[in-house]
């Protein structure tokens, strides 16, 4: 068989579902090999996707919802361009995505797969591996037609190891034309996760023990919800807040005793123990930081994030292995403590605001935080959103774990709607809400989007934010100059979206049922509406919402 069809078929014996693809002409030998196929359910199902910025969130969104990484192939040296924003954003959340890209024939002539055209030469370069070599664990091209397979293996078995993360392999024409013979069966798997050190658990309980007043931080849990089960059992047990911040995909329940949203402010200059959880930004340190005192305790598949070059928390304490197994032993060696009055009082106090953000925003121009409240209402139990500068976590009024998935740390806009169909592939009867900006939703290229949606059907609730302007850069500048002039001029530069497109044109361009809100008391209505349209009718819904400014 030709070696793009070994290449193929290792994808699937390797637990690849679907290969998420954006052509040119260096597939010619897969598509080939997939017109020649005999047994289509031998390889993964390929979804052409019309922008490699989708194809590679598409792959993101799917692993969120289902713990199985994905593949993503794309061409040559520009589609790689294209899908290095996608790599940025998995790097950022340790989410392994198997990236393929083809490469510029090597040869000029005599060799089958050898140069054709005259692209074929401008779009060489001496290291296209440089695009995305920074944002991936491993990397290789492939030389002879016969290592196709095993090198799957491998990169299927790199990125699913911890810490989990994007792994890259280049695809030159010529080794994929080759005849080779069948391939075996995976030669690798995935290494089993690391056990946190026993006597640095009982190190660990015993700094919780002698704690008077501890804090637990956390951000981010795994695809199986092993961790959010764990932290929730262990603050019941120990009666210590957590405070979820900077949140990609939520640990706590919203409603949970023991949950104190962000408010790292006040508490963690008065903790005496801080245990931090598997989490990559735990607080800014230009804001706030914990007493000189203090001991801070952090737990996680890499506790020092050796992916982030400058990154100066306080360690007193570093555990290394599966964070939900080091929760687990924690909790089985710590003593029992009922929940402290401030606890409790912190917990409240919490709920208390967000129930005051939410009726800020529910009467005249809606909020954001009023938005994830009606957003949250036709979720149930078992919707899922995904936020990027839609609304914060903490709006969000969740009863479970992994129900929000928010932008990663490194802000490669553009993500949250294809990671929603990613989502939605997974499971297509789950109620599945993307909000996002204005301006993140044109990043996200929605005509692409869209036609993706309308043709897998996968019926996604897309709500804009829309305050027709960059209003994360607008913040951004009044927290460095808050009495600057930026913010005393009548227009602040590069901040207004000025004429901005009818989105709701964009969407209906692939049938999609839409809608315009620009009072909050139409808000809750118009989205049960949408959600049962969803429902009813399995089609996409676009929700343009006119919101207040940050």
């Amino acid at each position: 068989m030709l070696a793009a069809e070994a290449l193929l078929r290792a994808l699937k014996s390797n637990g690849v579902d679907y290969l998420f693809a954006n052509a040119g002409s260096d597939f010619a030998p897969v598509i080939e090999a997939m017109a020649a196929m005999r047994d289509e359910a031998a390889i993964p199902e390929t979804i052409t996707v019309a922008h490699e910025s989708v194809a590679v969130a598409m792959a993101h969104g799917y692993f969120l919802a289902t713990g199985r990484a994905q593949a993503a192939m794309v061409h040559v040296n520009v589609g790689l361009a294209n899908a290095a924003m996608g790599l940025i954003n998995a790097h950022s959340d340790d989410v392994p995505i198997i990236m393929l890209s083809g490469r510029t024939p090597l040869t000029e002539h005599d060799r089958p797969g050898a140069r054709i055209s005259p692209i074929q030469y401008g779009q060489e370069q001496f290291d296209q591996t440089s695009l995305v070599r920074d944002v991936v664990k491993w990397t290789y091209e492939l030389r002879y037609g016969e290592q196709a397979a095993d090198l799957v293996s491998r990169a299927c078995a790199i990125a699913m190891s911890e810490p989990k993360g994007a792994v890259y392999l280049s695809l030159p024409r010529e080794p994929l034309c080759e005849d080779v013979p069948a391939p075996r069966p995976p030669i690798q798997t995935a290494s089993t996760p690391p056990a946190p050190d026993p006597a640095a658990i009982e190190q660990a309980a015993q700094l919780l023990d002698a704690a008077a007043r501890p804090l637990i931080v956390c951000s981010r849990g795994d695809t199986e919800g092993r961790v959010g089960q764990a932290l929730q059992a262990l603050a019941d047990r120990y009666g210590a807040p957590v405070a979820e911040v900077f949140v990609t995909r939520n640990v706590m329940p919203s409603r949970h005793p023991a949950m104190i949203g962000r408010a790292l402010g006040k508490v963690l200059p008065k903790a005496d123990v801080v245990l931090v959880v598997d989490t990559p930004v735990a607080w800014i340190e230009s804001a706030v930081q914990p007493h000189p005192d203090a001991k801070v305790i952090h737990i996680g598949q890499d506790p020092l994030f050796r992916r982030l070059p400058v990154r100066s928390y306080k360690t007193d304490l570093a555990i290394a292995g599966d964070t939900a197994s080091a929760l687990e032993a924690i909790a089985a060696n710590v003593s029992h403590r009922e929940r402290s009055d401030e606890t409790i009082a912190l917990s409240r106090a919490f709920r208390d605001a967000i129930g005051r953000a939410w009726a800020d925003g529910g009467t005249g121009m809606p909020t954001k935080a009023y938005i994830a409240k009606c957003v949250s209402d036709v979720l149930g139990d078992a919707g899922i959103v995904l936020s990027e500068r839609g609304a914060p976590a903490p709006f969000f009024d969740l009863p479970n774990a992994n129900q929000f998935f928010g932008n990663t740390q490194a802000g490669g806009l553009g993500w949250a709607m294809p990671a929603a169909l990613g989502v939605q592939l997974a499971d297509r009867d789950r109620l599945v809400a993307c909000i996002v900006g204005d301006g993140s939703y044109m990043f996200a290229n929605p005509v692409a989007c869209h036609q993706m949606a309308e043709a897998l059907g996968l019926p996604i609730l897309t709500v804009i934010a829309n305050n027709h302007a960059w209003d994360a850069v607008r913040t951004s500048t009044l927290a460095v100059f808050p009495d600057g002039a930026a913010g005393r001029a009548n227009a602040m530069p590069m901040v207004e979206i000025p004429n901005g497109p009818d989105f709701t044109m964009v969407a209906s361009a692939s049938r999609a049922y839409t809608f315009r809100v620009t009072e909050a008391e139409a808000l809750a209505e118009t989205l049960a509406e949408a959600a049962q349209i969803i429902r009813k009718d399995r089609t996409q819904v676009l929700v343009d919402v006119t919101v207040r400014p940050d």
